[in-house]
């Protein structure tokens, strides 16, 4: 399967993001500053039957009620046609007061469709202004943005994103990385995301470089000890072609997971 970026990726993948940026502009109007691509989509590597659509926008105010309602329907009518949306909404006075973790507007992901689906039906939507919303993965977004984002409307990227502090991204990503659900931390029933996922964060603890999970997962290549090199080449093309994690045990992806888990954690107990 070939791996994509934003200039060549395919059309029904564009159409899906044109739909986006007509509804958002449609709903929002003036208030929408702009709508950011990162991710793999951004970095080259996004695969049609693996990955996500990653998306940041910014507006001027908080969207009110109404809108946040009918930016919820968009998304659950353009969300996996085809690929699966994730947005966070933020406003820019949140963006210039930088806090962490970064309050947000509004979210929206698959693993959110039956949440936001059940809302809309029981009328929750109508309390959404009063709920606080913060999330420290998106000073890691916001740093991906910054360096390996597209911008699809509006301010130009340096403009409506500030600089994240150092310590918060490494604070965002390590909150990822070691998450109980979906991190080193968890039963490792999703072994391609853990471990790519895994890897970049330590390329970045080793190199300050940010990366993709493919090019985390190529850096590891070479500097894994070599018993452990097959299981991470095995989890980078499975992670490539949407394959199973390569016949791997169970034993060997915990191997892994065990010894990337001590390396990320080898510069937090010297800190």
């Amino acid at each position: 399967m070939t791996q994509h970026g934003w200039s060549d990726c395919p059309a029904d993948l564009q159409r899906q993001v044109g739909r986006l940026l007509a509804g958002f502009q449609a709903i929002l109007g003036e208030n929408l500053l702009g709508v950011y691509l990162h991710g793999s989509l951004a970095m080259g590597c996004f695969n049609p039957l693996r990955s996500d659509l990653d998306l940041l926008a910014v507006t001027g105010e908080p969207m009110t009620t109404t809108e946040r309602r009918s930016v919820a329907e968009l998304l659950l009518a353009v969300s996996c046609q085809p690929a699966p949306v994730e947005i966070s909404f933020l406003t820019r006075a949140d963006l210039d007061r930088w806090r962490f973790p970064t309050p947000y507007d509004f979210h929206y992901g698959e693993d959110w469709r039956a949440h936001v689906t059940a809302a809309l039906a029981r009328g929750d939507w109508t309390r959404w202004d009063a709920q606080p919303r913060r999330d420290p993965d998106l000073a890691g977004h916001i740093t991906v943005t910054r360096q390996r984002g597209v911008c699809l409307a509006g301010l130009p990227i340096s403009v409506a994103f500030p600089a994240v502090p150092t310590a918060d991204y490494r604070a965002s990503i390590l909150a990822d990385v070691l998450d109980a659900h979906f991190g080193l931390a968890s039963d490792l029933s999703h072994p391609v995301y853990v471990i790519l996922n895994a890897c970049r964060t330590l390329a970045f603890l080793r190199t300050g470089q940010v990366m993709s999970k493919d090019e985390g997962g190529v850096w590891a290549l070479t500097v894994l000890p070599e018993p452990l090199r097959p299981a991470a080449a095995a989890l980078l093309e499975a992670y490539r072609h949407r394959r199973d994690e390569g016949g791997l045990s169970p034993e060997a992806i915990g191997q892994l997971a065990d010894h990337l888990r001590w390396e990320i954690h080898l510069p937090l107990r010297g800190a």
